[in-house]
């Protein structure tokens, strides 16, 4: 589930993954919402190795995988092919009919047919890609402009919340970031390049006829929570949106990973210290854009490289740093986005939206531990009247759900009530009612 900062590393370097773009673009004309026969909404977008995922609203899940008659079939759990009690079968591309048996009930569902709007923007030495989503049966009531997380990933082809929010009369921007699918220049990491990027993109598609004049708002997850308040200081926006996002620099949230990691393992004061020397080693990696600091980081390998905890240092960046040959770091050198800003400081941002915003957070998020940013968020929340804050408390990166096992956490299903929060406060801007069993401003206040 790595998104942020140095997920390429893991992804392409040292795993050697397949292309996300290659395979969204195998199942891409199966994407879409559709309008299932007992009166429900499936929607349907790409996973992993040309298999599929099922979302539904309420949160269920699952990733639906391709068997050699080109149907699909997924068993209970978020990723699990034994035991499958679902079955689907669609009637070819780019037909748009789907057959969906679960625990031996059988529907069908019919393709929604959503209006989009390809999208071309200029930003600075790029060409970015976009498509306007809008609702199928009436003007739609409000506009997010969607910043997808990190990784080179094209949100277009991969992403989902362009077809489910729609279905509430929400129109959605989705585009791929510089770099990544249809879009040009090369793929960055700077906060202040990207957020200008997203402003640029926002003035151009609010003069588009079939939005103009509605209520605009932005949409970060992950990384993208470091973006969205830097573009609503740089353009007005109606609203903005955070989810499983930081209020603190990305260095300190590799090195709070790393902190998780050691205290799990219960390794002593001691050694986490020796650690933590390590970990800021690997910042100058990064900060350097892996062109200086390594002297070090070999310097400390040879010192403590034999010591047991030194084998669990994982975080965001300084595991990969450690396990990958310089013959990798000089390949990541020239696929990864060296400009990230280890140091950046989101809170001056965050203090300057003006706009209400919603941030909303997993409460077992272990990609981006977020002690730090509920510290910030509840001052916020005590001392402004435009932030509003909605925690999951059983969910990890991704609001998805997690559970206990002797074997370590299992991805259920994403938390009951998610997909309804987004659309209730993308529409008013306020949360009315208890979502699931999430943790909302009053109940941060008492314990502020």
């Amino acid at each position: 589930m790595k998104t942020h900062l140095l997920s390429l590393l893991t992804a392409t370097v040292i795993a050697g993954a397949a292309s996300a773009q290659q395979v969204a673009a195998s199942a891409s004309c199966r994407n879409g919402a559709y309008a299932m026969s007992d009166g429900s909404q499936l929607i349907i977008s790409p996973s992993q190795d040309n298999d599929l995922r099922y979302r539904r609203l309420d949160g269920s899940t699952g990733r639906l995988y391709l068997q050699a008659d080109s149907s699909y079939l997924s068993g209970p759990g978020w990723a699990n092919a034994n035991n499958p009690n679902i079955f689907a079968r669609f009637s070819g591309c780019p037909h748009d009919s789907l057959f969906f048996r679960q625990d031996g009930k059988m529907l069908t569902g019919k393709r929604i047919p959503l209006p989009v709007i390809p999208l071309r923007f200029d930003v600075k030495d790029a060409a970015v890609y976009g498509e306007l989503f809008l609702p199928a049966d009436r003007k739609p009531q409000a506009l997010v402009v969607l910043h997808f997380g990190s990784g080179g990933a094209s949100a277009v082809a991969t992403h989902f919340l362009q077809y489910m929010l729609p279905l509430n009369h929400i129109a959605v921007l989705v585009y791929d970031k510089r770099g990544t699918g249809k879009s040009t220049g090369k793929l960055s990491a700077n906060f202040h390049l990207l957020a200008q990027d997203m402003a640029t993109i926002v003035k151009v598609v609010k003069k588009q006829p079939a939005v103009r004049g509605i209520p605009t708002g932005l949409m970060g997850e992950s990384q993208g929570g470091w973006i969205v308040p830097l573009t609503a200081t740089l353009t007005p926006v109606d609203f903005v949106i955070a989810s499983y996002s930081l209020l603190i620099p990305p260095r300190e949230e590799n090195r709070q990973e790393a902190l998780h990691d050691l205290q799990e393992g219960h390794y002593s004061d001691a050694d986490i210290a020796k650690a933590m020397q390590v970990v800021a080693a690997t910042d100058q990696v990064v900060r350097t854009g892996f062109n200086g600091g390594l002297e070090a980081v070999d310097s400390l390998r040879a010192l403590y490289g034999r010591e047991p905890w030194f084998k669990a240092l994982q975080g965001d960046y300084t595991g990969p740093v450690l396990q990958a040959s310089r013959a990798q770091l000089d390949t990541l050198k020239q696929i990864f986005p060296t400009d990230v800003p280890l140091d950046y400081d989101p809170v001056p941002a965050f203090r300057r939206v003006k706009a209400p915003m919603l941030w909303v957070i997993a409460g077992k998020d272990t990609e981006a531990p977020n002690g730090g940013t509920i510290d910030v968020l509840k001052d916020a929340v005590a001392t402004r009247k435009n932030v509003d804050v909605v925690i999951f408390p059983h969910a990890d990166h991704g609001i998805i759900d997690v559970q206990d096992s002797p074997d370590g956490p299992v991805l259920l299903q994403y938390s009951a009530g998610y997909f309804d929060l987004l659309r209730d406060w993308i529409l008013r801007h306020q949360v009315s009612k208890r979502y699931g069993e999430s943790i909302t401003n009053d109940e941060l206040r008492i314990t502020n």
